[in-house]
């Protein structure tokens, strides 16, 4: 498997993983969910 380039790849890998943690109770803090799907958001529209 390949390891992604684009920064907002990882953003939305880090969001989904920490969504899925939170759905399960293992984890749950809802101020990174927020600033990686900021993160993905802002840098998908970059291009970067």
């Amino acid at each position: 498997m390949k390891m992604p380039k684009a920064l907002s790849t990882w953003f939305m890998v880090l969001f989904f993983l920490f969504a899925a943690l939170g759905a399960f109770g293992v984890f749950s803090n809802a101020m990174l969910d927020g600033i990686f799907a900021a993160g993905a958001a802002i840098t998908l529209f970059m291009g970067k």
